[in-house]
């Protein structure tokens, strides 16, 4: 009976503390099944790209020591090498060869103003002409709001700590978009627009906390905050589970057929629909504590870290890649390039407005490359013992862990598998060389955190109107159960007032 108590007082004390947050986290929770908080894709960044043309562009005869990832970018109407060693980030004039530490209004505007026109059908400077050939009137260029030099709500999620100051712009486009540029790179870091605000406001900013005073300084205090919140909630969850599970026997024992002691409605509510949705309340807040936590190694252990990381050059040795980078731009509408080195080979990973692919960057002709199930297998052996078993496999569905609930990520993939202790598990995309990796860890994390708190596995992304149905009942109970604790704490605070 004691035991039985604590449990009472911890569950209580807990609830009182926590309903209006488990409430909030299910009503945001169903706002987030259809639409997240804004954020700007790589998609739209590449359509929204300046086309690069062929203009005789070389390497900086001085390269950083350490070179960890170069690419090719037209902006503000300038080639600009973007460059990364030992994680600092710097661009180069590709023409000249001049280090750029900041673009000037004037330039910012310009990017501005491309991402406020139609992005398809920009694919030169030249003025538009209306039907009698006379160069129609220029559009309203977007207006600028503010120069920001901390962070703001809708810039959480960019994390844009080395970006300021950044510009905030008004577009003129009708629906109150709003977007803001890093004045350091010209990179276009938050899009957001009327709609997205107000469904954020209501959806991801509560459900995720995004509380900018906690995320000022960088992103581990609002993680320790959530994940000290998820942890509490675990432990008033379990504790209303116990009392819940105990007052059901107690029923039992005491009348025939009955399935809780309580009288009053609220209380029965409240324990039957517990009862009913307690473990799946459970597992969605433990999936959201796992979703800023790994899965732990005393369980899961990982044995080589690094082999995540290995199918990619450490640092890019550029005197591999003999195709003359011109030679790449002639052949498409081209608006972005990087130099990539998989499994010791240079690839020009090449991006232009509706497509992307790998050039081999070895050969002096350009050729394009889909790597095939051996070329897939060849890149994963070199990064592991020779003696290790390696089997390759082109998907052309989702399994359980390469699975888009949105069907975002691109089929066929190939999937390559590794007897090694991690169990190693590669999905590599053929046609642009983008790869993922899971071992024993990642995926108990996986189930841990998106099996869970999403349905995210392949049975039921194949059966999505299947999925909606479970989610939406598991949600409602969930919001049952939150509602009416909180009523509940709301009665036992009034009782405790009336006793001061």
């Amino acid at each position: 009976m004691k035991l039985y108590r604590l449990f009472m007082s911890i569950h209580r004390i807990l609830g009182t503390a926590l309903s209006i947050l488990f409430l909030m986290w299910f009503l945001s929770g169903m706002v987030m099944m259809y639409r997240t908080y804004p954020s700007v894709s790589q998609e739209q960044r590449v359509q929204h790209s300046e086309r690069l043309a062929p203009c005789g562009v070389e390497l900086p005869r001085q390269l950083p020591n350490g070179l960890t990832s170069l690419s090719l970018q037209q902006i503000a109407g300038r080639p600009v090498f973007l460059m990364t060693n030992n994680d600092l980030e710097s661009q180069i004039d590709a023409l000249t060869g001049q280090p750029i530490i900041r673009y000037s209004v004037e330039k910012l505007q310009a990017i501005v103003d491309r991402w406020q026109a139609p992005s398809a059908s920009i694919s030169s400077s030249l003025p538009a002409k209306d039907s009698l050939g006379c160069p129609s009137v220029a559009p309203i260029t977007a207006t600028l709001l503010d120069s920001l030099n901390e962070i703001d709500v809708w810039l959480i999620g960019a994390m844009p700590f080395k970006e300021f100051p950044i510009y905030h712009y008004l577009l003129n486009d009708g629906r109150g978009s709003e977007l803001y540029l890093s004045s350091r790179t010209g990179r276009v870091l938050q899009l957001t627009d009327r709609e997205s605000r107000f469904w954020a406001w209501v959806g991801a900013i509560p459900h995720w906390i995004y509380i900018t005073q906690l995320r000022a300084t960088g992103r581990q205090p609002w993680t320790n905050t959530v994940l000290w919140l998820s942890g509490f909630g675990i432990f008033m969850i379990i504790s209303g589970i116990v009392v819940g599970l105990h007052s059901l026997l107690s029923a039992r024992r005491r009348k025939k057929g009955g399935l809780s002691p309580y009288i009053m409605p609220l209380f029965r509510w409240h324990h039957l629909f517990g009862l009913f949705f307690g473990l799946f309340v459970l597992t969605w807040i433990f999936s959201g504590f796992m979703s800023l936590a790994d899965a732990p190694q005393c369980l899961w252990p990982v044995h080589d870290e690094r082999t995540a990381r290995q199918l990619y050059a450490d640092t890019l040795k550029t005197e591999r890649f003999r195709l003359d980078i011109d030679r790449v731009l002639t052949a498409d509408d081209v608006r972005r390039v990087e130099w990539m080195e998989m499994g010791l080979r240079p690839y020009y990973h090449v991006w232009t407005a509706g497509d992307e692919y790998l050039v081999d960057a070895a050969d002096t002709v350009p050729r394009r490359v889909t790597l095939s199930e051996a070329d897939c297998r060849m890149v994963v052996q070199r990064t592991h013992h020779a003696s290790v078993r390696i089997t390759a496999t082109m998907m052309n569905h989702y399994d359980n862990y390469y699975v888009s609930q949105k069907r975002m990520l691109p089929l066929p993939v190939c999937r390559v598998t590794v007897d090694d202790a991690d169990c190693s598990t590669y999905y590599i995309n053929p046609r642009t060389g983008d790869s993922r990796y899971y071992n024993t860890n990642r995926r108990a994390g996986k189930w841990m955190y998106s099996g869970l708190h999403a349905l995210n596995i392949s049975f039921f992304i194949a059966h999505p109107t299947l999925r909606l149905i479970l989610m939406w009942i598991l949600m409602l109970g969930g919001t049952i159960v939150s509602f009416t604790g909180l009523l509940l704490s709301l009665r036992y605070l009034r009782r405790k007032k009336r006793t001061f």
